[in-house]
Order: structure tokens, then C-alpha cells, then sequence
């Protein structure tokens, strides 16, 4: 049986042109797609990830709430409902999210189209240590500075995606 991750390998309009193994597609440098999800709670604390060293990408680095690729044939809000589920155990109906941003392929995102989506929630979190190795609700005002001191303790594409939600004011 083939345990593989399948993704759908897009063109430059985000188009579907054929199905790819998770390998393949990375190895490549093809473009695919991803989501991400910040989670703020109602004191306006934003919910990061330290991802855990067995990941093969980012591995042991702060990033977004939950990311995620899609698989093949899925559609965005379905896999950022699915990433809440499997990564933060949140059992959310697709209306709580808000899609704030979505940004093109480039080196930053590992070259995936990134749907960014918004989602306020103060939990309880349930996170798979496979996955996660370490939760913080942080303040923005805290978070700016700690992305600000250029820190490499952040995955590419969370700073990417940061910066672009505070330059157009996504995140207050």
C-alpha cells in the first residue's frame, strides 16, 4: 500500500495541472499548495508553533498557529479546517474562518500559493507532539519585536506571511 502524500501540482494561476507525490513536488521546487491560520484569542494574543524536530521541513522553528499542505483535489478552507483538527485537536465549522490574504510562490513559502486564514479562539489546545513540540499565546506587540530582532528561530514563510498580514493591517 502507498502511504504517500499526494498533492496537485498547479501552474503559475493556481490551476491544477497534474498529481505529484510530497517528495517529488519539494524535490522539484513545483508549485503547490498550502495554508495557514493564525489564531488570536479575545485578549488579542496570537497563538504560535514551535514545529517538532521530525518534520522535514522547518523543523524545531516558530511558525503560524497551523499550516499545512493541501492534498490532492482539496480545497483551501477544507484543509485549514482539517490542519485545526489534526494540529491544534479544534473542531471548528468552516464560517469561523476568515481568509485574510493569499500570496504567490516564491522562495519564502517553500513555492506554494498560501491561503492565509484568521480564526479567534482561546481553546484548550491539543496538540500531536509529532507535529507540535511546543505551544505560546503571544502578545503582537511581543511578537513584532521577536520577528523584528531577526531571529532565525522562525520558519520562512511565517515571517513572510506575518509581515505582509501587518503591513495591510490584518492583524491589529
Amino acid at each position: 500500500m502507498d502511504n504517500s502524500e499526494w498533492f496537485d501540482v498547479v501552474d503559475a494561476l493556481d490551476l491544477p495541472i497534474r498529481r505529484e507525490r510530497r517528495e517529488v513536488v519539494h524535490s522539484r521546487e513545483l508549485f503547490h499548495r498550502a495554508i495557514h491560520v493564525f489564531v488570536l484569542d479575545t485578549a488579542g494574543r496570537m497563538l504560535v508553533q514551535k514545529r517538532s524536530m521530525l518534520k522535514d521541513s522547518a523543523a524545531g522553528l516558530w511558525c503560524s498557529s497551523c499550516s499545512g499542505h493541501l492534498d490532492a483535489g482539496e480545497d483551501y478552507l477544507g484543509a485549514a479546517v482539517r490542519e485545526l483538527e489534526e494540529e491544534l485537536g479544534l473542531d471548528i465549522v468552516p464560517k469561523n474562518l476568515t481568509h485574510i490574504l493569499s500570496v504567490s510562490p516564491c522562495m519564502e513559502t517553500g513555492w506554494e500559493f498560501c491561503r492565509l486564514f484568521f480564526l479567534q479562539d482561546d481553546g484548550p489546545y491539543v496538540f500531536e507532539p509529532s507535529e507540535i513540540s511546543e505551544l505560546r499565546s503571544l502578545p503582537l506587540n511581543e511578537l513584532d519585536g521577536w520577528v523584528a530582532s531577526g531571529s532565525d528561530e522562525f520558519s520562512l514563510s511565517f515571517i513572510h506571511l506575518y509581515r505582509m498580514a501587518r503591513l495591510c493591517s490584518f492583524l491589529r
